[in-house]
């Protein structure tokens, strides 16, 4: 080995390097696409490892998917995607567009003062604010709400319509030097005010949780949004939850559901949506280092004693933290989450996922059982939602009259 290395010129270690690259890469796919299929545990690639880039991992290698053709694309399109040299290339690209020319590396991730990160169809959305387009397309949603309430208490259930908040509607301060931003001030800030008199006036039961964040950061020293995420952090959703709790209880008119009590701690140790967006910038060198609440939570059982409720919810994202801390209480309910409607399911407590294919008549049959039936919808999305319209089409096919409703 060392008369080897006394005979290598140095002249021959450019030639010596890139040969053993390609040497290496060489060897990382043969064995991603031989070993690595056998036993996808050995595989150098596995499932999840860059935010937004990669979300599964290699296919299976069957007789089937061979005769049909669909490994060999699959490989063919992956096949940069499983080089060793992928993710460093995208780990220092994304550095280079954020450290040196200032710029997010994703275009679906913006950066506003202070590396506040937000996503763009939020911003979007605040700042093309219209009340005058908004009461009309409101009045309407609120008849098909209130057809769907009707139809759900007709059977003995609770109905509760739930509103969860945006990053910029609470914090403009994060959307970016410059951005456009053509509404009105008054059209930006009183758009849940307008919706609230409307949905009150026709007599839906709802819940707006936005109130509650009104002055969280005064009171507990950290914001309800976390620097580099776009969702409500711990401390926004238990908030967003004791909202939810006490609408619960002030519809039956007993309490069904125990208090949320906690505590507010400080860490500096972001993680899962804490940092979704930041992950998702997938950068070589992230700034990890905010604050973030952290929760303590102190269960008070109901002096009547426990009764376990289940809830039958549609909605979207905001729903995970907000279940997470329903699971807190004494005596939590058991809640089945439909995704969107159609993309996932979610059981609780424990917040277990379920992928699709997900059976059309299951979601519909989980509703009609559930004590209590919640439609959540964000700020940024409603009136009129995707998955508020899908539930509604599909509940119109048992003689809701919702169907009649534009």
């Amino acid at each position: 080995m060392r008369s080897l290395l006394r005979r290598l010129k140095p002249s021959a270690l450019p030639v010596a390097i890139g040969g053993s690259i390609l040497l290496i890469c060489w060897f990382y796919l043969i064995w991603n696409t031989t070993i690595g299929e056998a036993i996808p545990a050995l595989r150098f690639r596995t499932k999840d490892t860059i935010a937004g880039i990669v979300g599964e991992a290699a296919p299976t290698m069957t007789l089937e998917s061979v005769l049909k053709g669909s490994y060999q694309e699959s490989v063919s399109r992956g096949i940069g995607v499983l080089s060793p040299m992928f993710k460093p290339a995208l780990n220092w690209k994304g550095q280079f567009y954020y450290s040196l020319l200032g710029m997010s590396p994703t275009d679906v991730v913006d950066e506003g003062p202070d590396k506040q990160l937000v996503q763009s169809g939020y911003i979007d959305e605040y700042c093309s604010r219209n009340i005058a387009q908004l009461v009309p397309k409101a009045e309407d949603w609120a008849v098909r709400l209130r057809k769907l309430q009707d139809f759900f208490e007709a059977r003995g259930q609770m109905f509760l319509y739930v509103i969860t908040p945006s990053k910029p509607a609470r914090y403009p301060d994060v959307i970016p030097v410059g951005y456009p931003c053509p509404a009105p001030a008054s059209d930006r800030a009183r758009k849940l005010e307008v919706y609230d008199r409307i949905l009150a006036r026709h007599g839906v039961k709802f819940v707006d949780t936005i109130p509650a964040m009104k002055d969280a950061e005064a009171r507990y020293g950290v914001r309800v949004f976390p620097r580099g995420g776009i969702h409500w952090n711990d401390l926004g959703s238990a908030l967003g939850a004791q909202m939810v709790i006490e609408g619960i209880n002030r519809e039956r008119g007993a309490p069904l559901l125990s208090p949320l009590n906690f505590t507010v701690g400080i860490s500096y140790d972001p993680q899962g949506t804490d940092r979704d967006l930041l992950d998702l910038m997938n950068l070589r060198f992230s700034d990890q280092h905010y604050p973030v609440p952290r929760l303590t939570y102190y269960p008070v059982p109901l002096a009547g004693g426990c009764r376990t409720i289940t809830i039958g919810q549609v909605g979207g994202s905001f729903l995970w933290k907000l279940n997470d801390a329903l699971d807190e209480i004494s005596c939590p309910p058991k809640i089945t989450h439909w995704f969107y409607w159609d993309r996932m399911r979610r059981d609780y407590p424990g917040g277990s996922a379920k992928g699709p294919p997900i059976d059309a008549e299951a979601r519909r049959r989980s509703l009609l059982d559930a004590d209590l039936v919640m439609l959540e919808e964000n700020e940024a999305a409603g009136p009129v939602s995707g998955h508020g319209k899908e539930m509604m089409e599909a509940i119109s096919k048992l003689g809701t009259g919702l169907e009649a409703a534009q």
